[in-house]
């Protein structure tokens, strides 16, 4: 369990870090948490398409339904809590900081390919869903 803790906070790290690099108006820990919030939902749209496409094919996805609306409130409500509300973001950050170059490499790399993974797998699912409703 501690390591994805350990994972989900240097998820956060390199958000933060790319907010501190990019110009932005918002703080680099809110844009870092809601960089999270966005990656959270895109999958958990996705694995509803999944969900349409393998379980229940008369499901139809609503932004309004509660089975969607609970999730996603679960998913800022998480992320609010983990990293807005207490500043143990902090600690975590400065730690980070610590790492060797290399280390911290392998550390961009899996964070680059995880996001490549959630959106690959949404592109994925858009294309099961495209193929049941014949949109494709």
């Amino acid at each position: 369990m501690m390591k994805i803790k350990k994972a989900y906070y240097y998820l956060f790290y390199k958000f933060y870090k790319f907010g501190e690099w990019s110009p932005s108006v918002l703080p680099s820990d809110f844009t870092a948490t809601f960089a999270i919030a966005c990656l959270e939902i895109l999958l958990l749209i996705s694995l509803k398409f999944y969900y349409i496409e393998f379980f229940d094919r008369n499901d139809t996805f609503v932004f309004s339904s509660l089975q969607t609306l609970i999730p996603l409130s679960g998913v800022v409500i998480v992320n609010y809590y983990a990293f807005l509300n207490n500043k143990s973001w902090k600690t975590y950050v400065q730690k980070f900081d610590k790492w060797p170059e290399h280390k911290n490499l392998i550390g961009t790399w899996a964070v680059i390919l995880f996001v490549a993974f959630v959106f690959g797998n949404l592109a994925l699912a858009f294309h099961i869903m495209g193929k049941i409703t014949g949109i494709e």
